[in-house]
């Protein structure tokens, strides 16, 4: 269930920004807000979380002082820009922000194995991966035309969709043979 939740700033702002970005990007920052919060609550804040938290209050501050600001067509490939700069951060301190779903799933006594570790270096690499993808597939569909709407969904539901695709079966083969090798 945290999986989900922390997606519900990216689902606000999808959901709300069709009617206006300032109302997308406004729910998205309190959402984000209220999820950071939670986290320093628990002493689990995530770089995703906090990332995701960063990205939107500045993208609802820029939204709500120039609601006619040309940065609204790029947020999409700035969205992914920033994931995919979080997903690359977090391998370069060896610290992949897959680590955070994984450990829900995963028994304790299997987080400090250098095997879990590099599934998810695998995994958060995958995510980089479509992320930064999808950062240039939407700069090149604004780019040419940025009211090109089904492009651009397009472009963002492929940055999504391949890594949850491809990373879903690398880990369920990683799964696989972890349970064959404790059998």
């Amino acid at each position: 269930m945290n999986y989900v939740r922390g997606f519900a700033p990216w689902l606000c702002y999808a959901a709300l920004s069709p009617v206006d970005w300032r109302l997308g990007t406004s729910a998205a920052a309190l959402a984000a807000l209220y999820l950071l919060v939670l986290q320093l609550r628990d002493r689990t804040v995530d770089l995703l979380g906090a990332a995701t938290c960063g990205f939107f209050v500045v993208m609802a501050g820029v939204a709500l002082a120039d609601p006619a600001a040309a940065l609204q067509h790029w947020i999409c490939a700035l969205a992914n820009a920033t994931l995919a700069t979080t997903a690359l951060a977090s391998l370069a301190v060896r610290r992949p922000f897959t680590l955070v779903f994984a450990r829900a799933e995963v028994p304790r006594e299997f987080w400090d194995s250098p095997r879990f570790l590099s599934v998810n270096m695998v995994l958060t690499s995958i995510w980089a991966a479509g992320f930064t993808l999808g950062a240039l597939a939407c700069a090149a569909v604004v780019g040419y035309d940025h009211s090109a709407t089904v492009p651009l969904v397009t472009a963002q539901i492929l940055a999504f969709v391949l890594p949850f695709a491809v990373g879903g079966r690398y880990a369920a083969r990683a799964r696989a043979r972890a349970a064959q090798a404790l059998a």
